[in-house]
């Protein structure tokens, strides 16, 4: 029964990831056809505080979410504007400097970033790096070189692909640093909210640098057109809440199991392959050469490998062993 349901997860984390992909093609299709960035991260968090709240509202739970926010309100605007401000205005910029399917890529960095970062933000057994996290991050870095390295010679300089990976890397390390903090802070004063809860939260809590983002946009560019409207509206819709929603289910039920736990994890890495699809069919972009493909194996093989728990290699390895003697 655990294995059906773990196969059932894994195919839900995996259809999650489809949707996820959504963020980085409309993205470059936004790009390329003008559409301003600092509207489309601005909005992308707006449209999803609206969407968030309503479904709330409707259980009865968007009271008390704003009842705990309020006792700390400062904390929920500083790791909230990061959250949902500062690492999707990075995106959407990256993607004026590089396609897609490299920011995607590179932002598969985020799932290593957070262990990385454990030292500064805990203070218990959770502080420890793994050595296997650690190698197996420069295993990553080493795919996102490859990938950017295919770009040379394209339609992009080198500079230009060098400040989009540098955003997204940027982006891996801040957005697990602001979810980690505030899981922290509910966890350290006992707050009673549900995963949906604390997204609506986070996405509250951005609500002045939306502000901030999209009064610049008009400045710039004035209003958005309707174009641009559908499109950052598609993105909350796909990404922000059925793609969230799918992979907190997908979570839940291997919530259990850390075998499975982390096979739903590596469902990110599906990402990768279908926003160099989408960006194919829907943007007429050419496939990769075959360094840049390299480049993705090394980043999917890498989380593929980081997901797998410790112990369970460390079985596979003894029982190799056994076979070879």
């Amino acid at each position: 029964m655990q294995k059906t349901d773990n196969l059932k997860a894994i195919a839900i984390g995996s259809l999650a990831s489809v949707f996820f992909s959504s963020t980085y093609i409309v993205n470059s299709f936004l790009a390329v056809n003008g559409g301003h960035w600092a509207w489309t991260a601005g909005m992308r968090s707006f449209f999803l505080v609206l969407m968030l709240g309503a479904m709330l509202q409707v259980k009865g739970q968007l009271k008390p979410l704003l009842q705990v926010m309020q006792q700390h309100i400062r904390t929920w605007v500083l790791w909230g504007g990061i959250a949902f401000g500062v690492t999707y205005l990075f995106l959407t910029y990256a993607a004026s400097f590089g396609p897609g399917w490299l920011i995607a890529g590179v932002f598969q960095f985020t799932i290593v970033a957070g262990i990385l970062l454990s030292p500064f933000i805990y203070k218990d057994h959770r502080a420890k790096i793994p050595m296997r996290a650690l190698l197996l991050s420069i295993v990553i870095l080493a795919g996102i070189a490859l990938m950017q390295w295919s770009q040379k010679g394209g339609s992009y300089t080198l500079e230009q692909l060098l400040l989009c990976v540098v955003l997204v890397l940027a982006t891996a390390f801040l957005w697990p640093l602001a979810n980690r903090k505030l899981m922290l802070h509910v966890e350290k004063h006992g707050f009673e909210l549900n995963a949906m809860q604390r997204v609506a939260g986070t996405a509250i809590g951005s609500i002045p640098v939306q502000f901030l983002l999209m009064g610049y946009g008009y400045s710039q560019a004035g209003l958005p057109d309707q174009q641009q409207l559908l499109g950052i509206l598609t993105i909350a819709v796909s990404s922000g809440v059925i793609g969230c929603i799918l992979f907190f289910k997908a979570m839940h039920i291997t919530r259990a199991d850390g075998h499975g736990l982390a096979a739903v994890e590596a469902t990110q890495a599906v990402e990768i392959l279908m926003t160099m699809i989408g960006e194919v069919l829907l943007l007429g972009i050419a496939w990769p050469n075959w360094i840049g493909t390299l480049g993705m194996l090394v980043v999917t093989g890498g989380l593929v490998l980081y997901s797998i728990p410790e112990r369970q290699l460390s079985w596979r390895r003894i029982k190799l062993k056994q076979k070879l003697v």
